[in-house]
């Protein structure tokens, strides 16, 4: 993965932790990391291994396609807001949102480019 990879992704994981509710030290206990180690991985300068994304998904319900490529499949978020808790549906919608504006510009370009 390069650098410019493993910065996007270490903005979404932040992000994803922020919207939790979690610190990062205790996103780094789960993940059995130190803290520095971690703070590193959300500023892009480490690569986040398979195993801490499995964990990400199983402990505190990441969409793990999210975190790697910033897209959310809205069944997949669906589904995860009828088995979640207030903090979990509060992070579903969020994506859900963001999806949704994403479509919106999208179409919006393409708009603006059809006119021109």
């Amino acid at each position: 993965m390069t650098k410019y990879c493993n910065q996007v992704l270490g903005k979404r994981l932040r992000k994803a932790r922020r919207m939790l509710g979690v610190t990062s030290e205790e996103m780094s206990e789960m993940l059995h990391l130190s803290a520095g180690h971690y703070r590193k991985l959300e500023r892009g300068e480490h690569a986040i291994s398979l195993g801490c994304l499995q964990v990400l998904h199983e402990v505190y319900g990441m969409d793990l396609n999210y975190i790697i490529t910033g897209h959310v499949r809205e069944e997949d978020v669906a589904r995860e807001l009828v088995n979640s808790t207030p903090e979990e549906a509060f992070y579903y919608m969020h994506q859900l949102l963001e999806s949704c504006e994403r479509v919106y510009m999208t179409q919006q370009r393409e708009k603006e480019a059809e006119k021109n």
